[in-house]
């Protein structure tokens, strides 16, 4: 768990403060591996998923992570006309107190602290991310039980955080978020009813053990047969297994964690391009180039170039 949320450069960032009164409907709109959060500091108000779903209640203390992009609106009533959220924005954004106001010549009721996780898209781990499509951690821990008490005491830091705003605040809050999402995560491991992906891998003990033999050794001569043996399985068995848990085949998902540690590698060192070439396991450069360029659209060169073109701009 830790070696993969590493790879995928899990980073955290705010989107405002809102103080909302009256009527109101936001729509967020969808967008790429987002997961969203929305910590009800002062009030209450309506999560809409689609038109198909209920809307789900908020109240002060709650906080909700809506993973994967998804779209939604906050509002105080369902059936209200949503307004985008960049119009609100350009509407009623004040830059300086960072905060988002419906009313300009008053507080709101309702004042919600609103941000987001997000993964380096072009690396993102194949079936991961969070299992539902929501997550509620409620104030009186109600609602589903992800192991609470751990999770509760993060989301009391990120409100007293936010609440009292000391200098420095928002560059901790964004670390706390980094460690509820991956602590949620990783409660997903108890669950009895893992749906397909990442996670159900680790749930199960044989297929865990190939995936930890490939991301100890991503340069080892890995094959199907190699990696049932490190499962205890025939190769035929371990190929079907693994791909009913992890969602993809055994040599695919090598192949996407070798590309992802050769873009770690070229970001965060300066090893050669030979040396990242071997790390990844391939003896021939051009067959490494040809494969990271297929995977992302630029050769690894023309990756660490754009890497390096702001420092030298500076």
């Amino acid at each position: 768990m830790s070696d993969v949320c590493a790879g995928l450069r899990l980073r955290s960032d705010l989107y405002f403060t809102a103080e909302l009164a009256d009527d109101f409907s936001v729509l967020i709109p969808a967008d790429g591996a987002r997961i969203r959060f929305h910590l009800v500091l002062a009030g209450g108000c309506k999560l809409v998923l689609s038109d198909d779903e209920p809307a789900l209640d908020l109240c002060q203390g709650d906080l909700v992570l809506v993973p994967n992009g998804r779209g939604h609106i906050l509002c105080d009533a369902p059936g209200r006309e949503a307004v985008m959220l960049s119009d609100a924005m350009a509407a009623g954004f004040d830059p300086v107190a960072g905060v988002l106001r419906n009313q300009p010549d008053g507080r709101g009721d309702v004042r919600l602290l609103c941000g987001f996780c997000a993964f380096d898209d072009d690396v993102r781990h194949p079936g991961f991310g969070l299992i539902d499509d929501h997550v509620i951690l409620r104030a009186d821990n109600g609602g589903v039980d992800f192991g609470l008490t751990a999770q509760s005491s993060i989301v009391a830091m990120i409100q007293t955080l936010a609440q009292n705003a000391e200098p420095g605040w928002r560059s901790a809050l964004a670390r706390l978020m980094e460690v509820l999402v991956i602590a949620l995560m990783a409660a997903q491991l108890q669950r009895s009813d893992m749906p397909q992906g990442f996670l159900a891998g680790l749930a199960d003990a044989k297929i865990a053990r190939a995936l930890s033999s490939i991301h100890a050794q991503p340069e080892g001569d890995w094959t199907s047969d190699l990696l049932a043996q490190q499962a205890g399985m025939s190769r035929t068995r371990f190929v079907v297994r693994f791909g009913d848990c992890v969602g993809v085949a055994p040599m695919q998902y090598l192949q996407n964690w070798r590309m992802r540690r050769a873009r770690a590698l070229l970001r965060d060192t300066n090893l050669s391009m030979d040396e990242i070439a071997l790390r990844c396991g391939y003896q021939s450069m051009p067959a490494f180039s040809r494969r990271f360029k297929a995977q992302f659209g630029e050769g690894p060169g023309a990756f660490r170039r754009g890497l390096r073109k702001p420092e030298a701009m500076s």
